[in-house]
């Protein structure tokens, strides 16, 4: 069942985006740039080890389908509509990341799901904030995933 929930929490956003992203308005519904939001994302990861599970999906869409929306601790993806961080990316030094937009987009999902599957494992710690248009809209910090008490969240920005 942990197998399913992974595969459903990191395709579903995808799947969203992709139908919403190929729906095509007409030139007289085109949306404003007030409808446009910036973004800005930060997760905290500390103390997690080899056998926990951890991962954030982020995944962006403009009106026009750009391909390039995101930057990661400061440094742009090219060619990137959705970011993917894993346990692999907070078992180094690097225990937060800040994900944000490099142009306001329309419309954003995410899905977030921390597991520590085994009885005997050390909990760790997890902290997700959401900016949009530097207005806090998710603020969880310190959250604390033991065997009997998981994150898992999608949200639709």
């Amino acid at each position: 069942m942990k197998n399913f929930k992974k595969v459903l929490f990191t395709i579903l956003p995808l799947l969203t985006l992709t139908v919403l992203s190929s729906c095509k308005k007409d030139s007289n519904d085109t949306p404003g740039d007030s409808e446009n939001k910036n973004f800005k994302f930060t997760v905290t990861v500390d103390g997690v080890e080899e056998q926990d599970y951890v991962s954030f999906v982020f995944v962006g869409a403009t009106l026009d389908n750009a391909k390039t929306i995101w930057k990661v601790n400061g440094v742009t993806k090219n060619n990137e509509t959705g970011i993917s961080l894993g346990k692999n990316d907070f078992l180094g030094a690097t225990k937060t990341y800040v994900i944000e937009s490099t142009t306001p987009l329309r419309l954003v999902t995410t899905s977030q799901q921390c597991l520590n599957p085994g009885a005997n494992n050390l909990p760790f710690k997890i902290s997700f904030k959401a900016e949009v248009n530097g207005d806090v809209v998710t603020n969880d910090q310190n959250i604390t995933v033991t065997s009997t008490a998981d994150y898992t969240h999608k949200y639709d920005y």
